[in-house]
């Protein structure tokens, strides 16, 4: 028997309904239950809304702001989030004294100096449309600043102002201007800040082909006279920075999007990306962001690819120590552990194990749940798996974190516990010895269903093995009692039929125990005085034609009184004699 199972679908996790019908075979009790068990974030929460220490876009999710003011070195934020542009001046120059200041002896670089401290007015939308399109550069200079503040104005940025006109191809043309850096860069930074806007915004992005553009600026990886992949990236660090935040944000908008990007390659070459940046630098941040992203999700890349970034990712989660970065490594790592044997195995050949032990004891939900979530796919791959699990001394921490006051963890280690439970004789043991079973049984009271559900797979699933000395322990910290408990609760069908499967498996035990030792059959008495057996009952009239199946079969099996032949033909011969008379 397949024993090994995946979590059920909630709201929670974005999972697939469809999967819960087909698991409502019980001598099947895994298939199809596959783990989503992500980052809780909804849809409008994925693109990213850091706050970054150089130039940097961001996104106000809960009230659908944008307060993406660019934060050049030196800078201040006030106590009103307003960035205040440091100068050696102290001057502020309007558009018109920016114009002004221009000197023919004067540098692209001076004056782009005196840009960066000037102000600019939504008023000033026509001019800078204006000199955009100028054949001087200055002009230009000009124009891609100023909009780059307009842009990430925290109110009504002219954003839509931009795709309507011609501004928007204009900045397009422009980050290819490699030969003038500033321009390129600013025209560059506009885009990335349309990027994080509405979905109309990034569509009008998309429509005119910036995936492409944006995936160029993360380099090339081209084959040498060996056959070897060799990466190089010439362009610039801010460059690549704002190409990657960009990529990042449209890969979160839809599946669509998702998809272009992973077409043009972009993984393989943000994996580069990844692996030459700093521990801990602000690229290592951005990339480790938008890798995340692309895993998010079916259909995933191609085993290749995953393959391929599994190493970097586990070098990553090493060598990072920053919450942030290891939030988002630690999300890729659950997301890659759910895409089959092979990228298992991978993980397991690194030892990955020693790793993520030591994140697990962080004080941070955000990084312990999706470690959690890969540790429950790690041991879907069987016996030795878990085993391997086991040996990295997991079992303590997870049972620890049975305690954590964040309800979602505890699913999702319930969840986990649920697939050692269907482990080996030696496994579901240890758990007993460690009091994990006990837990699990006391949790079945918890007030959260989903919780509840998870604790009585659980269970169920150590009741699997079908070995006495399990059973009866299970038996003696009420485990039956919890199992009859969890069937008058509001969980799914599936589960109700796999708590019912776990019920079996103990009275298969107390029959065996009335065989051996002659005594009455105490298990079955516990499911009648704790009330199960009137549960079972009800199903009777169930709509769902294979829990009333189960359940019949429970109440022929193990509390039908069995009818002597005399009894049963005095029975018949009094009703014949009443129905004569």
């Amino acid at each position: 028997m397949e024993k090994n199972k995946a979590n059920e679908e909630d709201k929670l996790f974005h999972i697939d309904k469809t999967l819960n019908k087909k698991s409502l075979k019980v001598e099947d009790r895994i298939q199809n239950r596959t783990n989503q068990f992500l980052n809780n974030q909804d849809a409008d929460g994925l693109k990213n809304n850091r706050s970054d220490l150089n130039e940097a876009s961001r996104k106000e999710i809960k009230n659908n702001k944008f307060a993406k003011n660019r934060n050049y070195e030196g800078n201040d934020q006030s106590e009103t989030g307003k960035i205040k542009i440091a100068s050696t001046e102290n001057t502020e120059h309007t558009i018109s004294q920016a114009q002004s200041l221009w000197e023919e002896e004067m540098t692209i670089m001076d004056y782009y100096e005196i840009l960066k401290n000037t102000k600019f007015e939504l008023s000033d939308f026509p001019l800078l449309q204006e000199l955009i399109n100028s054949d001087k550069d200055r002009n230009i200079l000009l124009a891609v600043v100023g909009l780059g503040k307009l842009i990430t104005l925290a109110d009504n940025p002219p954003i839509q102002n931009v795709i309507d006109t011609d501004v928007l191809s204009q900045l397009i043309t422009l980050v290819g201007r490699n030969d003038i850096p500033n321009i390129q860069f600013e025209a560059l930074w506009c885009l990335t800040n349309i990027a994080s806007g509405k979905t109309e915004h990034m569509q009008a992005l998309v429509d005119k082909g910036i995936i492409p553009i944006f995936t160029s600026f993360l380099g090339t990886i081209q084959k040498n006279e060996l056959g070897q992949e060799i990466f190089h990236c010439p362009h610039p660090m801010n460059i690549v920075e704002n190409s990657t935040w960009a990529l990042g944000n449209i890969s979160s908008e839809n599946s669509r999007y998702r998809a272009m990007i992973l077409d043009e390659k972009a993984l393989k070459l943000l994996a580069n990306i990844l692996k030459n940046a700093e521990p801990n630098s602000m690229m290592t941040r951005n990339c480790m962001w938008c890798i995340k992203h692309l895993l998010r999700n079916r259909p995933f890349p191609s085993i290749e690819e995953l393959l391929y970034i599994i190493p970097i990712l586990n070098e990553c989660l090493k060598s990072n120590d920053k919450d942030e970065i290891i939030i988002d490594c630690a999300g890729a790592i659950s997301y890659i552990s759910n895409a089959g044997e092979q990228t298992i195995n991978k993980f397991f050949e690194l030892g990955i194990m020693n790793t993520l032990n030591l994140h697990l004891n962080s004080s941070n939900a955000k990084i312990i749940l999706p470690l959690v979530s890969a540790l429950g796919n790690f041991m879907t791959g069987g016996d030795e798996k878990i085993q391997t699990v086991i040996n990295a001394g997991m079992l303590p921490r997870l049972h620890a974190l049975l305690s954590h006051p964040n309800k979602v963890i505890v699913k999702v280690v319930c969840w986990t516990i649920s697939n050692i439970c269907a482990g080996t004789i030696s496994q579901v043991s240890e758990l007993i010895e460690l009091g994990v079973i006990d837990k699990m049984i006391d949790l079945a009271d918890d007030d959260d269903q989903n919780i509840q559900r998870e604790a009585g797979w659980a269970i169920s699933n150590a009741t699997a093995l079908r070995d006495p000395d399990i059973v009866s322990e299970i038996v003696k910290s009420k485990g039956i009692e919890a199992l009859c408990y969890l069937l008058k609760s509001k969980i799914d069908i599936c589960s109700k039929c796999i708590l019912l499967e776990g019920i079996r498996n103990c009275l298969d035990a107390g029959q065996l125990n009335l065989i051996n030792e002659g005594e009455d059959d105490q298990f079955a008495l516990i499911v009648e005085n704790c009330g199960g057996l009137d549960t079972i009952e009800s199903f009777y009239t169930h709509e769902d034609n294979k829990l009333y199946k189960l359940s019949e079969e429970i109440i022929d099996s193990y509390f039908l009184e069995e009818v002597s032949l005399d009894e049963e033909e005095d029975t018949i011969q009094q009703f014949y004699f009443i129905t004569i008379n």
